[in-house]
């Protein structure tokens, strides 16, 4: 399985208070440098699992980009970009309540920028050998359109509210979108999912995925005979320390599963899985990732799941 992601890389810094975050208030509580970004997770993830991967992404010729491409080595992650001369490698600062919710996050990524539909163009021999092509809306809008606009399997990560709006013009060209809810809300205009998905197929995206973090996932396939849609719950019983980089990790896990022969209902099971997995590391990724793990997680919480006849 060969996939490229072409999107973001940074290091996070995580500030966790030991309690429930007392807004405008100093709070106890750890902070903690580690390596993220939405591209950067997913292509770890996927390269944990099992994939050939490669990272087309943007970094700065500084000490933490040099953190960036040890890491790339020792995870096997091929990077297809050189560092940019004078330019800071990105930093995503979050805060986490006591209970590992993410509050709120500020990012320093303007160097993502840098990824402009030339850097495309000198990379497309590795896009096309491609067997999908996962796309972070980190990306400049005319970059990402430049990649819907070739011969690829794209499949699109929303990243936020606003960055997703960037796929509103390429709806018809991706193979898949990935959403959380307000960024389905943000992108279709609607209120609930029901109508997000209708609007995102009717504009030409034929399948999705909208996580609803406490009330699981769900995703939606088109076909001749109409919507098929499936939701899950969470994984019962996940010790959740940290929500940071579980959405890329639950992409990784839906996109290998769906790779490797799939149905997309089935894949929603290791989406889910590997989401639960990476809850339980403070990291962005947890280093504990691997196909084996996620396959037993994965058939045991769908053999579970099946017995309580929830998914639909």
């Amino acid at each position: 399985m060969n996939l490229v992601v072409v999107g973001g890389a940074n290091i996070d810094v995580c500030a966790k208070s030991n309690a429930k975050i007392i807004s405008r208030d100093s709070n106890i509580g750890k902070v903690d440098f580690t390596l993220g970004g939405v591209g950067r997770n997913i292509a770890e993830d996927l390269s944990l699992f099992g994939a050939d991967v490669s990272l087309l992404t943007a970094i700065g010729n500084d000490s933490f980009g040099r953190v960036v491409i040890d890491n790339a080595h020792e995870q096997g992650v091929t990077l297809l970009a050189e560092p940019f001369e004078g330019c800071k490698t990105g930093v995503f600062a979050y805060l986490a309540d006591g209970d590992g919710t993410f509050v709120a996050g500020i990012n320093d990524m303007e160097i993502i920028d840098k990824i402009t539909p030339q850097v495309i163009e000198d990379n497309i021999n590795a896009l096309f050998f491609a067997d999908a092509v996962i796309v972070d809306s980190n990306l400049p809008r005319e970059t990402i359109e430049l990649l819907c606009s070739k011969d690829f399997k794209v499949i699109g990560d929303g990243v936020s509210s606003t960055k997703c709006l960037k796929f509103s013009g390429v709806l018809d060209k991706l193979y898949m979108i990935k959403l959380n809810r307000i960024e389905a809300f943000a992108l279709t205009n609607t209120e609930n999912v029901i109508d997000a998905v209708k609007f995102l197929s009717d504009k030409g995206c034929e399948r999705g995925i909208i996580t609803l973090g406490e009330s699981g996932a769900m995703c939606y396939e088109k076909k001749a005979d109409g919507i098929h849609t499936y939701w899950l719950s969470n994984l019962p019983d996940t010790e959740i320390v940290d929500t940071n980089g579980c959405g890329d990790a639950f992409l990784a896990g839906f996109v290998f599963a769906m790779m490797r022969g799939r149905n997309i209902k089935d894949s929603l099971y290791f989406g889910q899985s590997a989401a639960a997995l990476n809850a339980e590391s403070l990291s962005s990724v947890n280093r504990i990732m691997s196909f084996h793990g996620l396959k037993i997680t994965g058939e045991n919480f769908k053999e579970k799941a099946e017995a309580r006849e929830e998914i639909i």
